[in-house]
């Protein structure tokens, strides 16, 4: 045995060395890397120390060293990883080969360290080898079968040897679990109500990797990925929207390293803003290679490069949630959020359907004849001339978004009755969509595509879109006749606040944007990939998967940005509103995938398998 420990040893100190060497980066000016430097001093000072104690363990017999050398044959591995993380801390990256080379040394030497501990063990070591046995014993360090004698320890010296040992342990086990974590397994809590029903917030689930190729810690060399990935699969996946540079990767790391030191009550992974980061997600693919999605009024549509149509993903009716207000009173009592209630769904289905059979030759004509009635009126309540031609400024910007749009709507109604040019404004307004409809009506004539409906933009979203805006601006056309009406007819302000016509007008016109700015974004979702410039369909790439949410109404998925920006409502109609948005679809690369979740085993009551189908 004694020969066998011997040879693992060399080959254990050969790859430290070797691994050390490789610590060292040189970039092009051959000038050295900070970070790499760091990493060489670490695990080349523990390397020499190792020597430095086996060649004293195995020349001269110095028996008191073993309990040295096994200790640090216990750390040789998480050294090593730490080494291996220090070099990728800076802003200079090695090659994918270059991590590889080095990945394959910390597994040999991590491979053979096992070994060694197997066969260095006191209860093999001490009994199989009788020369150290002897001496040993002599020592006082191990009676007659070989096994070792606890030494005894009082007063102050007993407290320091408990505090290292538990810390040793503690910080044993923090490395062991980081391993397992980062190759086999990993527990997760749920945080949010994403995934509802499948998970409710506090569920912990056990994520399994290896088959997914879990990678070292901030580099792409790792395990290769040993299973495919369908659409319904839910998976757990780091968050691209998140920096994935070398720092923030190395800054998650140690995030997670705090967490278990603390038992998951110091949470470091925060963004610039001091928030915790939604990262890892967990979430349902929906969407796979060589697809084009689209989704309207909560039905997700696909088409491939053979089927030029989009087609209905059927199987999304097995764990697409929209009504949490319909859930089984055991789930719905535990959900946090419920944005809707019954009424408010069906009033939110109603909408979709007046939009989806809203007849553009029929709103042109209700635009113009709105058009013509508020101009009477404005001749009849202005003092001012009518024939002016520029509009410019009358109707400043900020109020072109949809939420201020309707805030300020009757200072705006007002406005465009009492100031020169308000009936050009509000003609502009409510008719110059018109030619956009015109010339897309030609165009299908033109392709001998008379006969089927008139998709402004192309395709259902941006022609959903568009009717959108046009249904907002025809309640708000509406609202100001009736608003001009009742001024006309000398109505007092108090009066007219509780006309049943007027109120009726004015919540059309609310239920209509609040469905723009509370609803749109989550019940749908403009083609995606985006079409090329020409036209031309775009698909998922290869390894490439879209992720969403079950809870629809409650999923900040791969269909948002973190924040929302300005939008427009459509890019064909010159008099546009627009409104505040945080749609940007975007595709996760295979390698942002960490696992799979496998088991939900808390609460108990919730234990169970995830991912099994709950409808139909």
């Amino acid at each position: 045995m004694k020969k066998i420990v011997r040879i693992l040893n060399t080959k254990v100190l050969i790859l430290c060395a070797l691994f050390s060497i490789l610590q060292i980066i040189f970039d092009f000016r051959i000038t050295l890397d900070v970070w790499g430097v760091c990493a060489f001093i670490l695990t080349a000072v523990f390397t020499i120390f190792l020597v430095r104690e086996t060649s004293l363990f195995f020349k001269g017999r110095h028996v008191k060293r073993y309990f040295v050398i096994h200790k640090l044959y216990q750390y040789l591995p998480f050294v090593l990883l730490a080494g291996f993380i220090i070099r990728r801390s800076g802003d200079k990256t090695a090659s994918l080969s270059y991590d590889i080379v080095a990945v394959i040394v910390w597994a040999a030497a991590s491979l053979c360290v096992l070994c060694l501990l197997y066969f260095f063990n006191p209860k093999r070591f001490f009994v199989q080898n009788k020369d150290y046995a002897d001496e040993a014993l002599c020592m006082g360090l191990t009676d007659k079968a070989g096994k070792l004698v606890p030494k005894k320890r009082r007063g102050i010296q007993k407290v320091l040897f408990e505090i290292l040992d538990w810390t040793d342990a503690i910080v044993q086990a923090v490395c062991t679990v980081v391993l397992i974590n980062i190759f086999i397994f990993q527990l997760y809590v749920i945080p949010s109500e994403s995934m509802v029903p499948e998970f409710l917030i506090g569920d912990r689930v056990i994520g399994f990797k290896t088959a997914s190729g879990p990678r070292f810690p901030v580099s792409d060399a790792g395990l290769p990925v040993m299973r495919t990935y369908n659409r319904g699969d839910i998976v757990i996946f780091r968050n691209p929207r998140y920096p994935q540079d070398n720092k923030s990767e190395v800054k998650t790391f140690l995030s997670q390293l705090v967490l278990m030191f603390t038992f998951t009550k110091v949470n470091l992974n925060v963004d610039e803003n001091g928030n915790i980061k939604a990262d890892p997600l967990v979430k349902r693919i929906t969407g796979v290679p060589g697809e084009q999605l689209v989704m309207q009024d909560g039905v997700l549509y696909r088409r491939t490069a053979s089927q030029k149509e989009f087609t209905p993903v059927e199987e999304e009716n097995l764990w697409a949630q929209w009504n949490n207000a319909s859930l089984p009173d055991p789930i719905r009592k535990k959900v946090q959020y419920i944005p809707l209630t019954n009424d408010q769904y069906k009033g939110m289905l109603d909408i979709e359907k007046t939009r989806r059979g809203l007849d553009y030759k029929e709103a042109a004509r209700e635009a113009h004849e709105l058009s013509r009635r508020f101009s009477e009126y404005k001749k009849l309540l202005s003092a001012f001339s009518f024939s002016a031609t520029q509009t410019s400024g009358l109707v400043p910007e900020h109020m072109m978004n949809a939420l201020a749009f309707f805030k300020q709507s009757d200072t705006l109604i007002r406005k465009l009755l009492m100031f020169s040019g308000g009936e050009l404004w509000f003609d502009a307004f409510m008719t110059d969509w018109e030619k956009a409809f015109e010339k897309a009506a030609a165009e299908a004539q033109k392709n001998g595509a008379a006969d089927k409906p008139v998709l402004i933009g192309g395709d259902i979203y941006s022609d959903a879109m568009f009717r959108q805006n046009l249904v907002i601006k025809l309640n708000f056309g509406r609202l100001a006749v009736r608003t001009a009406e009742l001024i006309r007819q000398g109505v007092s302000a108090s009066e007219q606040n509780r006309d049943p016509e007027r109120l009726r007008l004015l919540n059309d016109f609310q239920n209509a944007v609040f469905y723009l700015v509370s609803i749109n974004d989550m019940r749908n979702m403009p083609v995606f990939p985006a079409n090329t410039a020409e036209g031309e369909p775009s698909y998922i790439p290869p390894n490439n998967f879209f992720m969403m949410g079950d809870n629809r109404f409650n999923s900040l998925d791969m269909r948002h940005l973190l924040e929302s920006r300005k939008v427009p409502l459509t890019a064909f109609d010159s008099h546009t509103l627009y409104y505040d948005s945080n749609m940007q679809p975007q595709y996760v690369p295979q390698k942002n995938i960490l696992g799979t979740p496998i088991l939900r085993f808390f609460p108990p009551k919730r234990f169970g398998v995830p991912g099994k189908i709950r409808k139909g």
